[in-house]
């Protein structure tokens, strides 16, 4: 069956905050409680700022936000594409391709010429769908990089 991809809704929440722990928050900076509380305020938000899933077969199978604010952003610019995530039995699927572009659609939706990220393992993927990086840093050892769209 074809993917679905849909903005975000409250019980979307539970399996969402489970597969956002183990991706983005295993070092334990943000609870369980504090991203479910996170993405229920973007829920119920103004509209500008959006979630997005991807679901595969009724199952929930990855996310993607469009937000003004990144956690911990390195640079002053705004907005976001943050927390792109599929889970691994849905890999290679398209999904995250599809998440991205919705993601593009919302934000020239409200307005927006240009989109930022940040990746450290991503970029050939983002490049691909056209982001170009703005910089290249090392945090913490790590590599990291700052990546812009412009529509």
């Amino acid at each position: 069956m074809s993917p679905t991809i849909r903005k975000m809704r409250h019980p979307d929440i539970g399996p969402l905050t489970g597969l956002r722990q183990i991706t983005f928050f295993e070092d334990g900076k943000i609870s369980r409680e504090a991203d479910a509380a996170g993405l229920a305020n973007l829920i119920d938000g103004d509209g500008y700022e959006a979630g997005f899933v991807a679901e595969v077969d009724g199952e929930l199978a990855g996310s993607c936000l469009f937000v003004r604010e990144e956690i911990e952003p390195l640079h002053d610019v705004s907005p976001w594409l943050a927390g792109l995530v599929v889970a691994e039995p849905y890999r290679g699927r398209g999904l995250s391709r599809l998440l991205v572009e919705i993601v593009e659609k919302h934000a020239r939706s409200v307005g927006c010429d240009q989109l930022y990220l940040y990746t450290d393992a991503a970029e050939a993927l983002y490049a691909k769908l056209g982001w170009v990086v703005a910089e290249r840093m090392v945090i913490d050892g790590e590599p990291l990089m700052l990546m812009k769209r412009t529509f």
